[in-house]
C-alpha cells in the first residue's frame, strides 16, 4: 500500500554468485521546500484555514471539517511532486 515514489533506490552491489544487493530507503516526512509549497497552495486557495509546518509534516487547522476536506482536494489537485498521506483529523 506504499506509493513507489516514496522509495529511494540505492546503488546495486553485486554479491556472491548471481545475487545482487540493493538498498531501498523509504522517504519519511515532507522536505522543507515542498512543505513551503503546500502552505503557499493552502493560503492561495482562499479557505479559512491555517497551514503550519511542524517537523516533517504540514498541519492544517480550521473550524469546519468541510473546509479541511476542501483543502485536501485542493492539495490533491495541485502539482506536488511527492505522494502525500492525509492523517485523520479530530471529530
Amino acid at each position: 500500500g506504499i506509493d513507489t515514489a516514496s522509495f529511494n533506490f540505492g546503488k546495486e552491489v553485486y554479491a556472491s554468485g548471481s545475487m545482487i544487493r540493493k538498498d531501498i530507503v523509504v522517504k519519511e516526512g515532507v522536505e522543507q521546500e515542498i512543505a513551503k509549497q503546500i502552505v503557499k497552495v493552502i493560503k492561495n486557495c482562499g479557505i479559512k484555514v491555517q497551514g503550519s509546518i511542524m517537523d516533517k509534516q504540514v498541519r492544517v487547522t480550521g473550524k469546519k471539517i468541510d473546509d479541511l476536506q476542501k483543502v485536501i482536494s485542493v492539495i490533491k489537485a495541485s502539482e506536488i511532486s511527492i505522494p502525500l498521506q492525509y492523517e485523520n483529523f479530530r471529530n
